[in-house]
């Protein structure tokens, strides 16, 4: 092992000179003069901070004896007034706190004991290393006054040694410790080094990069020629080079390799705008047929014979909830994701395997696709008898299958109630016509009674749907006053007084004093609390009451109206349902004659003037409709004149304006 380490530094100083000659002579110069400058840059960095640090030292010398010799003549006055030096701490402290280069006091007597040590003193001092002690094992032989260094292992200090003397007569030595790195320019020996081999690195970078920007300099047009004649090779033709500044053949270079660029971009661009006019016009055409199927109102979409999505527009995005990037080249079944949406697959599908590509019919189909219903319409498209792929049109008629179902569903509930009355008036006239002269009076009479009831029935059926159908015109408009809405109450109460009556039933209304007039369409007011007021007749047992509450909400930007009654109540199952059209809880029996289109017809109204209706009800308790109608409409009306009111008289209230119906 021995033997080949030589033979390693044998073989690698051998190789140096070949791996210096392969460097061009101006590279070497650069790196040779790079060498040299960061060599004496650093020289004479070091010897300008070796200089400044011994004008520095000398200083420091000259000031800590100085300093010793002021705190030795404070040591001896205190030694020959008081025999110690206990008044010297504060003293010291103070110095030592105002020169932080102090790294401790102590004074001694001639025979070696220490009257005062600032290191047993309460100093908030950062000591990192040991202080030695040298006051306490002075050298032999100590000359004093003077200087002493501490041990390596120990804080690097400046000791300084100054005789404490009064009437000549020698009274001991004062002790000052300096710090040796308290005044260096650039702190330890180490950091010194540090910093000039920073210097060294420095200048060598700055060289270096000298280095790389001249040779860039030089090497730039070249590499800009080469550059410029791999743009041409890989097809861009006009590329041009900028000018070099490089010297006259350098220039001319490039200005025969610019010109011939751009004699190279005009063949090429005849080529292409020959090839460019015929394809601006596929492009065209192309883009005509987007733009008309892109304004399509229903969605399209074009599939291949794969059944893969190769053009989709809007609307179709819309009715498949995905952005077109999502649809487009992918298979249609991937892109109709979905428990419904299987259907359109199976439907394209089967469009698509029938095995006479040729006799292919547009087919249409009406499929579910998520909660809307969509129609599609697919036809083929086939060129010179051969399939191509298939068009789909997606029509969104969820409205019309909605208004469709509507529709059907009026019509059968309607005929359903008009056979009722007429069903019954049929086989009473019947049966008056084939036997009336068989039948008692008394009979006879009856059925005519029947006849008539089921007659005002059967109109009273009829007007509710004209009335349901006229307050469904988009284009009426309710003309509404300011009214005193506790007058359209009581005007309510009495037009149901006598139906009340017969149920030995008790009607009140209860209204807050001061409330204000609103604008309402008084006849259809009076209609919703006259259609409230008779449903809680019909649902409540002899003997119970209705009440109608009239107030102002709380903001005070509405009005509330409450009716209320001590009825069977409503089932909670049936609350939601109770408004639409022809809902009635006694659907089932009908042991209670109506409609169903009453409360329909009540919220209709409320609705018109921007008001909402709720109910709340409990079996065996009662119901209670309530229903808001807005304040705020800008008009600036005074409160209704307040006082009770009672259809059949009463005594006046002080706080609530009642009238009652019994």
């Amino acid at each position: 092992m021995a033997d080949e380490q030589p033979g390693k530094l044998t073989r690698l100083l051998e190789s140096a000179p070949r791996f210096w000659g392969r460097i061009s002579a101006q590279k070497q110069l650069l790196l040779l003069g790079l060498i040299s400058i960061s060599a004496a840059v650093t020289f004479t960095a070091w010897a300008v901070v070796d200089r400044t640090q011994a004008v520095i030292n000398r200083s420091v010398e000259q000031f800590g004896f100085a300093l010793a010799q002021a705190l030795a003549r404070g040591g001896a006055e205190a030694l020959s007034n008081t025999g110690n030096v206990e008044g010297l701490k504060y003293y010291v402290l103070t110095e030592m706190g105002q020169t932080p280069a102090i790294a401790y006091v102590a004074f001694v007597d001639r025979h070696g004991k220490v009257l005062l040590d600032s290191q047993a003193l309460p100093l908030k001092k950062d000591v990192s290393a040991r202080i030695f002690p040298i006051y306490k094992q002075q050298p032999e032989p100590a000359v004093v006054p003077g200087v002493y260094a501490s041990p390596p292992s120990f804080r690097p200090l400046m000791n300084i040694a100054v005789p404490m003397r009064r009437n000549n007569q020698d009274l001991g030595t004062c002790w000052v410790g300096l710090d040796s790195y308290a005044f260096t320019i650039l702190g330890t020996p180490r950091e010194t080094r540090y910093f000039l081999v920073s210097i060294f690195a420095l200048v060598w970078c700055l060289g270096a990069l000298c280095l790389v920007v001249n040779y860039a300099l030089i090497n730039r047009p070249l590499k800009a020629l080469s550059e410029g004649a791999s743009h041409i090779a890989a097809g861009l033709f006009g590329h041009q080079v900028p000018f070099q500044k490089a010297g006259k053949e350098i220039d001319q270079v490039v200005d025969a390799f610019n010109y011939m660029s751009n004699r190279l971009q005009q063949y090429n661009q005849q080529n292409i705008d020959s090839l460019m006019g015929e394809r601006n016009k596929y492009v065209s055409e192309r883009n005509k047929l987007e733009l008309v199927l892109m304004s399509i109102a229903d969605g399209v979409v074009v599939c291949d014979r794969d059944n893969k999505v190769q053009l989709v527009n809007l609307a179709a995005t819309q009715l498949f909830d995905k952005a077109a990037t999502e649809l487009v080249g992918k298979p249609l079944v991937v892109c109709t994701e979905g428990p419904d949406s299987p259907a359109i697959c199976r439907t394209i599908q089967a469009f698509t395997d029938t095995l006479s590509p040729g006799s292919l019919e547009p087919v249409v189909q009406q499929i579910h696709l998520g909660e809307r219903t969509v129609r599609l319409n697919i036809a083929p498209l086939i060129t010179n008898s051969e399939f191509l792929g298939s068009v789909i049109i997606m029509q969104d008629v969820t409205r019309q299958a909605e208004l469709e179902r509507m529709k059907n569903e009026f019509i059968s509930n309607v005929s359903h109630e008009l056979r009722t009355p007429i069903t019954s008036i049929k086989s009473y006239v019947d049966t008056l016509c084939n036997h009336g002269e068989k039948l008692d009076p008394d009979i006879y009479r009856e059925f005519l009674q029947i006849i008539d009831n089921e007659a005002d029935r059967l109109m009273y059926l009829v007007n509710e749907v004209l009335e349901l159908s006229r307050l469904e015109e988009a284009d009426r408009k309710l003309e509404r006053t300011p009214q005193d809405l506790k007058e359209a109450a009581d005007y309510a109460l009495r037009a149901v007084n006598l139906m009340a009556r017969d149920k030995e039933i008790e009607l009140a209304v209860e209204a807050a004093d001061g409330i204000p007039l609103i604008r309402i369409n008084r006849e259809s007011i009076e209609r919703v609390i006259i259609n409230l007021i008779t449903n809680a007749i019909k649902y409540t047992p002899t003997g119970g009451k209705i009440t109608v509450h009239i107030n102002v909400a709380e903001g005070g930007k509405e009005m509330r109206v409450d009716v209320a009654d001590t009825g069977i109540g409503i089932p909670e199952d049936c609350l939601p349902q109770i408004f639409d059209r022809f809902y009635r809880v006694e659907r089932k029996v009908h042991t209670i004659k109506g409609t169903g289109l009453g409360l329909t017809i009540v919220k209709k109204i409320v609705e018109e003037h921007g008001g909402r209706i709720t109910v709340t009800s409990s079996l065996g308790h009662g119901t209670t409709f309530t229903f808001w109608l807005p304040l705020d409409d800008g008009g600036d009306y005074s409160p209704a004149t307040t006082g009770e009111s009672e259809v059949d008289g009463g005594p006046p209230g002080p706080a609530v304006s009642t009238s009652a119906v019994s």
